[in-house]
């Protein structure tokens, strides 16, 4: 058994399309699957049917964006119920203020003149295509057009809190996003903890809030080897009697640290958020 509850397909900003990373799937032998891409269940519904197909386990999956104490945070929502209309109404709603502040960081890198990009806007919806907008999106457009050598200064230099191309977002409370989550049957998770760099106090201020509101789960695992961070989390979702999900949160082949499946195992110590599923595993 092999799996991954957290990877982007082009529905968001990811490189492969659904179909293709349902064939990276079988490459690297993933039998269960969630495409959790950002603020849409487009990606899902685009590779159900060939995951079945294929004998993939594909289980319905999102990151969601919410603001929590003047903080972005993701919260992964799996195995919910794909029709619900109070889940899909927020879902858009998020999808909408993305394209708000999207043609306002447009705005603001147009009007300086050291950021000399040609038909800006019209590069950027064609790289979006049909998916999400998100900051990635510039990210890749910047280092394109030469201006950066890589994601890492993308962010440095233009798109992070304080720099040019940065706007805030007030998204949706993460009380209320999780309530979508939970309202559709599905299972809230907190994506990628480490990632937020809080104090171990802030940490446990957004676990207590995020359980409060219905949280069920936190990713322990995202990580290929076996590391402090994992062993911290595992900690955490025990003292928190929280689920343990694990997820690569996989966007494009090229960044080789991040594989589809590419996953150190699950602590023994922790209880999997796939003991919530309504459908057991499908084993290898």
């Amino acid at each position: 058994m092999k799996v991954d509850f957290h990877c982007h397909t082009t529905a968001s900003d990811g490189s492969l399309s659904p179909i293709e990373i349902i064939d990276l799937a079988l490459k690297h032998d993933v039998t269960t699957l969630a495409i959790t891409d950002h603020d849409t269940t487009a990606g899902y519904e685009q590779a159900v049917e060939y995951a079945t197909k294929k004998g993939v386990q594909l289980i319905t999956g999102v990151e969601a964006s919410c603001s929590w104490n003047g903080h972005t945070i993701h919260i992964v929502g799996l195995d919910f119920d794909l029709d619900n209309p109070i889940l899909q109404a927020g879902l858009n709603t998020i999808r909408e203020l993305r394209v708000q502040r999207a043609n306002s960081m447009i705005e603001k890198l147009s009007d300086k003149p050291h950021i000399k990009i040609d038909n800006l806007e019209d590069k950027l919806w064609a790289l979006v295509g049909e998916g999400v907008v998100g900051r990635g999106h510039f990210s890749q457009l910047l280092q394109q057009e030469g201006l950066v050598k890589n994601g890492q200064q993308a962010f440095d230099r233009y798109l992070k809190k304080g720099k040019v191309g940065h706007v805030s977002c007030q998204w949706p409370g993460l009380e209320m996003v999780v309530n979508w989550i939970t309202q559709a049957n599905g299972i809230a998770v907190i994506a990628h903890p480490t990632i937020y760099k809080f104090t171990s106090n802030k940490l446990n201020k957004l676990i207590n809030d995020f359980k409060a509101a219905g949280g069920q789960a936190i990713e322990v695992v995202n990580q290929p080897r076996h590391c402090a961070d994992i062993n911290g989390m595992a900690q955490r979702a025990v003292k928190n009697e929280l689920y343990a999900s694990m997820g690569s949160d996989f966007h494009r082949p090229e960044h080789s640290w991040r594989g589809l499946g590419w996953l150190a195992p699950m602590p023994q110590t922790v209880t999997p958020v796939w003991d919530l599923f309504r459908e057991p595993l499908q084993q290898a």
